[in-house]
């Protein structure tokens, strides 16, 4: 069942009697927008609706529904700008409009599901902490990713749910774009930096196009970073959806290549999980584990290093019992 968090919220009819949201109060900057507003469908949000400065149509046209016990309103604030971290939207959103999340530089995730076809102009502009994106469908059915990473040129992940469990991960990379004056016929030239946008291309029908987007790598890994190159990587190794042996051996290869700076990452953002994932595919030596143990303990991560030791005898022990094994 739904759950509906007490808020304020400020909205308009739409001729199809769906419901378009203008203006959010609440309580919490993990925001989980109800599918209804007085019965009828959430279909859209409006232009500019977490914006700091709102741009909304006048009052005659916009309505009012409280949700929760009346006193509480008196303790919800407006939820906007750097007050928004999180939004679940529901199944039924098919549009957001243009400049919807402006200067909101908190904002770091959105969930939403597979309706939303439309994104106006600037939607996430100075989202500057926006890095994730979760989409609630599978890997392999039309969704709106297409027009969502139109909208974003900053390093992005997007993760596939079905039934809350991860079917594919995928880093988009950041990319730039910069425009060169052509003399004398004062034309300009675009160019465009990065294989983010190369990889934000590899989408056919609204779907993700696997081999397209594992086919780039190659190529990015003589433009982009270590840090990018990584993330690609694990993402792929993890949830390896659609992906063929090729590229697998592939991406394995650059992990063994490059298990101490990526395993020092994982450290730093105490991702256990992963380093946990790297151990059982025995792409971590022991030799990095043990890195990762001490670099952990420098940085004060007492439960990670704990942790990370107890993988290193663990794993001292496997290869003990395997070399007696093989002696008898």
């Amino acid at each position: 069942m739904e759950h509906i968090q007490a808020c304020r919220m400020l909205w308009q009819e739409r001729e199809n009697g769906g419901a378009c949201l203008y203006r959010l109060y609440g309580a919490s900057p993990q925001i989980c927008l109800p599918s209804q507003i007085a019965g009828r469908p959430l279909v859209e949000v409006a232009p500019y609706c977490f914006a700091k400065n709102p741009h909304m149509p006048p009052p005659p046209k916009i309505k009012e529904t409280i949700v929760g016990e009346k006193q509480e309103v008196f303790f919800l604030k407006e939820l906007c700008g750097t007050a928004v971290e999180e939004v679940i939207f529901p199944d039924s959103v098919k549009k957001i409009g243009g400049y919807a999340f402006y200067n909101c530089k908190n904002l770091r995730k959105i969930q939403m599901g597979l309706a939303l076809r439309e994104i106006g102009s600037d939607a996430f502009m100075n989202t500057i902490s926006f890095h994730s994106l979760e989409l609630r469908c599978g890997a392999f059915e039309e969704s709106g990713i297409r027009q969502i990473l139109s909208r974003i040129s900053s390093d992005i992940s997007v993760k596939f749910l079905t039934q809350d469990k991860t079917q594919a991960l995928l880093f988009y990379p950041e990319y730039y774009e910069t425009y060169d004056e052509i003399a004398p016929a004062h034309l300009f030239g675009r160019q465009i930096r990065g294989e983010g946008f190369r990889a934000r291309q590899r989408i056919k029908d609204g779907c993700v196009d696997f081999d397209g987007y594992d086919a780039i790598f190659p190529q990015a890994c003589v433009e982009e970073t270590e840090r990018v190159l990584g993330q690609m990587a694990l993402g792929r190794l993890r949830y390896p959806c659609g992906l063929q042996e090729k590229c697998k051996n592939r991406y394995r290869e650059y992990v063994k290549e490059h298990i101490g700076g990526i395993a020092a990452r994982l450290v730093r953002e105490k991702s256990l999980d992963t380093i946990q994932f790297l151990l059982e595919e025995e792409l971590l030596s022991l030799a990095a584990l043990s890195e990762c143990a001490l670099l952990a303990a420098e940085t004060g991560w007492t439960q990670g290093a704990a942790y990370i030791l107890q993988m290193a005898a663990r794993k001292r022990e496997t290869k003990k019992n395997r070399y007696e094994f093989d002696l008898d």
